[in-house]
C-alpha cells in the first residue's frame, strides 16, 4: 500500500504549472494569487526551465518578498535570468531540516530542463514535465509519478494533415514533449506497484 502524499496540482499545461508536493512548490508559472496560500506550506520552490508557463515573474518576485523563507532551486539557464538561491545540476542534495532529497536529472525541451526524482520522509516520488525524454538510471521504483502526457500518438496523426493546411506543424511542435504512450510506459515500468498513483501533467486540450 502506498503511503498517503499530501500534494495539489494548482495548474498544469500551457497557460500555466504549479504543483505542490508536501513542503515542495514546483514551478510558479501561475498568477500570484492562484499560488498564495500553498505557499504557506512550502519551504523549498523548484524550478524545472524557464519558459513562462512555467516562471511568472511577478509571481516569482512577490514570493521573494512575501516568502523570503521559501528556497529556491534551479538549474543554470534558469540562474542565468532569475534570482535562485541554489543552481543545481545532476547531484543529490538534502532539501534543509528536512529528510527531504532531491536528485535532479537534464531532460530534453527547446531549453534546458530539470525534472527530479524526490524522497521525502520515505516516499518515493518521480516528477517530470516540459521533456520529450525520460530516464531512470538508477531503476527507483516510484510511490507516486507526475508525469508529462500531453499528447496521444494516435489524436496527433489523425490531425495532423488538417493543420498542415493551416501551415502548423503539430508532429514536429509535440516532439519537444512527452506522448501519452511514453508516460504511460514510464509509469508501467516504474510504479512500485498497482497503488502507485499516475498523476498526468501539461496535456494537451487538442491533442488528448
Amino acid at each position: 500500500m502506498t503511503n498517503e502524499l499530501d500534494y495539489k496540482v494548482i495548474a498544469t499545461g500551457s497557460t500555466g504549472n504549479a504543483v505542490r508536493i508536501g513542503h515542495i512548490m514546483i514551478d510558479c508559472g501561475v498568477p500570484f494569487k492562484h499560488i498564495e496560500e500553498e505557499l504557506y506550506k512550502c519551504d523549498t520552490l523548484l524550478l524545472t526551465h524557464t519558459h513562462s508557463d512555467h516562471i511568472n515573474v511577478r509571481t516569482l518576485l512577490a514570493i521573494r518578498k512575501k516568502f523570503p523563507r521559501i528556497r529556491v532551486y534551479g538549474n543554470y539557464d534558469v540562474a542565468y535570468q532569475y534570482a535562485v538561491d541554489e543552481i543545481i545540476g545532476t547531484t543529490e542534495f538534502k532539501i534543509p531540516k528536512r529528510e527531504t532529497f532531491v536528485m535532479p536529472f537534464e531532460g530534453k525541451h527547446d531549453v534546458p530542463v530539470t525534472y527530479f526524482s524526490i524522497l521525502m520522509d520515505g516516499i518515493k516520488i518521480f516528477y517530470a514535465t516540459d521533456t520529450c525524454e525520460v530516464d531512470n538510471p538508477y531503476y527507483v521504483k516510484y510511490d507516486y509519478i507526475f508525469l508529462e502526457a500531453n499528447y496521444d500518438i494516435q489524436i496527433l496523426r489523425r490531425a495532423a494533415k488538417d493543420y498542415a493546411r493551416r501551415g502548423y506543424d503539430p508532429i514536429t511542435n509535440a516532439a519537444r514533449h512527452l506522448s501519452l504512450q511514453a508516460c504511460k510506459a514510464f509509469y508501467y515500468m516504474y510504479r512500485k506497484d498497482e497503488s502507485t498513483p499516475l498523476i498526468e501533467l501539461h496535456m494537451s486540450r487538442r491533442f488528448r
